[in-house]
């Protein structure tokens, strides 16, 4: 029943998000929770392959031109975030856990002017079959490979061929009080 009703209710979104964006398309069969937040422009594009799931809390942010593709059977767990300015891609058939966060872009700043309100931008990349483990963050210009496993709580930012295992090495540090 609740797929059922999630189902509907998406359907009814996704028409009205039609309206204002040409861009966006959605096929059949989305399950995206009720507290999934899609915040697009009328320039955007945006593509949901088939049952694309979310279980908990989804931000999708498609600035401008930005273009997100998100291929078939794709899962978000909660607390996901997507800031897309120029382009996201997802395959099919990946998984991801809770926490992640993928950005495209990152502010522009100097050491004279702070933090600029402009962005530099570089394409991400996630490969079919890929699962992304909780807490992750993958930064622009990152391409992971298919069929990857990346670790829990880490930082992505670059190439990852095929087939890989990603993890993050941290040692865990351990003092008295006041030494």
């Amino acid at each position: 029943m609740k797929a059922l009703f999630l189902a509907g209710w998406n359907c009814a979104r996704f028409f009205l998000l039609r309206l204002y964006c040409p861009g966006f398309q959605a096929k059949i069969g989305q399950l995206l929770g009720l507290n999934t937040r899609i915040v697009v422009k009328k320039t955007s594009e945006v593509s949901l392959g088939k049952r694309v799931v979310s279980d908990g809390r989804l931000t999708i942010i498609v600035h401008g031109n930005g273009r997100l593709e998100i291929g078939d059977r794709v899962y978000f767990n909660e607390n996901m975030m997507i800031s897309c300015i120029e382009h996201v891609s997802i395959g099919a058939n990946s998984l991801f856990g809770p926490h992640v966060c993928i950005y495209d872009g990152n502010h522009e700043f100097s050491a004279e002017e702070g933090v600029k309100p402009t962005s530099q931008t570089a394409p991400v990349s996630i490969g079919s079959g890929c699962w992304i483990g909780a807490n992750t963050v993958i930064l622009k210009g990152s391409t992971i490979g298919n069929n990857c496993v990346i670790g829990a709580g880490c930082i992505i930012s670059g190439n990852i061929p095929d087939g890989s295992v990603v993890t993050m090495e941290r040692k865990l540090k351990v003092r008295k009080i006041g030494e």
